[in-house]
């Protein structure tokens, strides 16, 4: 058993049943939303360990809720496996670069295979952090490779967020099964967007 909460929202309330039934069935608690504005108002009062995002919804879809759940610091951290149909792979995408941690296509997967992924999700977003480390790297411009790396990374505003104007930094996270490997992306850590290295 599991005291874990999942949010699911989903449109389709034969899907959204499915899911929940199966959930539960595996121990979760979980809460439902039929569309994005319902999901955000269940996420301004309630915490959920998860949400399971359908990206096409009346009212509000995944996109913009992906949006709403990265700008606010309570929910920020929040993992979201979006729910997508075939031939979305650009919107996709765009909810990936957005911090969505997974996918799966619907009409392709079983409420079995989406309680798998989420079970899954949880345990690797909550082993043991001891082996992870975070290092922030402030550039400074015209030294060394940095503008090659500016231009290879394809920034607009050199090393200025374009949201807030801060200065932004490289973020490395150490990649624990590869001893002196670190994944990289660009961070603002005032506004907390990430820029993704082309």
């Amino acid at each position: 058993m599991t005291d874990r909460r999942v949010l699911v929202v989903e449109d389709t309330e034969l899907l959204r049943r499915m899911y929940r039934d199966r959930l539960v069935q595996d121990g979760y608690d979980v809460l439902e939303a039929p569309d994005g504005l319902a999901a955000l108002s269940i996420l301004r009062e309630e915490h959920v360990d998860l949400i399971l995002l359908d990206l096409i919804m009346p009212r509000m879809g995944g996109i913009e809720v992906l949006e709403a759940v990265s700008a606010d610091p309570r929910t920020k951290g929040t993992p979201v496996i979006v729910l997508t149909n075939l031939g979305e792979e650009s919107t996709v995408e765009h909810a990936v670069s957005l911090g969505a941690v997974d996918y799966l296509i619907k009409n392709q997967t079983r409420p079995a295979d989406v309680a798998e992924k989420v079970r899954l999700t949880l345990e690797t977003l909550s082993a043991p952090e001891a082996t992870l480390a975070s290092f922030k790297v402030f550039l400074t411009d015209r030294l060394g490779d940095v503008d090659c790396l500016i231009d290879h990374a394809g920034l607009k505003r050199r090393l200025f967020c374009p949201a807030c104007e801060a200065d932004i930094v490289l973020e490395l996270v150490s990649v624990p099964e590869h001893a002196g490997h670190y994944d990289a992306h660009f961070a603002c850590p005032a506004c907390g967007r990430d820029f993704s290295l082309s």
